[in-house]
């Protein structure tokens, strides 16, 4: 565990010390790139003036909202698509048609639908976030051995008994890589909608201290999303190994 942890890190050091000795070299503007320590004081302040707790409570607040709007669509759809036949025709075409639009091209729409408040920031989340889960349900649930099937008829299983026995757990893998995926949309979603429709939120504190002109509370921002999306996407790889705790066996 100590040496890929020390192994992970490598890279991520590597980079802050060419950053450091960049900046201490007056190779780069440090208007335009602050070196890591304004960087990480920058950090500090926010977390000591409470800022920072602020603007990530609501940011979480927004992520999970849409996450779990995507959830309650993606699931049952993405079920539905992969194991019937007459669905998959039926939907398939226009969901693919809406895949093809961005999160972002949206915004303005929701905005004049649902208003600028947070419901047109969690409906633009929940698009993000809705086709990597409905895309990686579908495909789980398609996938899964006509033998399999088959088997659970010849036991006479009612369908809440192959769903729970046969349908569930086979597609699981393939659900739990589309939720790690959808969450990652969600959070790269939430900071767009966050700089162009917000005065809250990670998103507004890096257009804000853009506008202030202040680069290394920008990058602190920047800084700060990367590492709490990381820690989101490491909550979910937990998830993957309790859920699947099977495949090891």
């Amino acid at each position: 565990m100590g040496k890929r942890l020390l192994q992970g890190l490598t890279l991520p050091l590597g980079v802050v010390l060419l950053w450091w000795a960049a900046t201490e070299a007056a190779l780069v503007n440090t208007t335009i790139l602050p070196g890591p320590g304004e960087v990480f004081l920058a950090v500090a302040d926010l977390v000591g003036d409470g800022r920072l707790w602020g603007h990530l409570d609501i940011s979480l607040r927004r992520v999970i909202g849409g996450f779990a709007l995507a959830l309650l669509f993606g699931l049952p759809v993405g079920l539905a698509v992969g194991y019937c036949s007459r669905v998959r025709e039926f939907l398939a075409p226009f969901l693919h048609f809406l895949r093809q639009i961005p999160p972002i091209a949206w915004i303005p729409v929701f905005i004049l639908w649902l208003g600028i408040d947070e419901m047109s920031k969690l409906a633009v989340i929940a698009y993000a976030a809705f086709f990597p889960v409905f895309l990686n349900t579908a495909a789980g649930v398609g996938s899964i051995s006509q033998g399999y099937l088959q088997m659970g008829r010849m036991l006479d299983f009612k369908w809440v008994e192959s769903f729970r026995h046969i349908i569930w757990p086979a597609a699981l893998p393939s659900i739990v890589a589309g939720l790690r995926l959808g969450m990652g949309n969600s959070w790269r979603a939430l900071v767009v909608a966050e700089m162009i429709a917000a005065s809250n939120g990670l998103g507004f504190l890096i257009v804000d201290s853009r506008q202030r002109v202040d680069t290394p509370e920008m990058y602190a921002g920047i800084l700060v999303i990367g590492t709490v999306g990381l820690i989101l996407d490491y909550l979910l790889v937990g998830l993957e190994a309790r859920l699947l705790v099977w495949q090891d066996r």
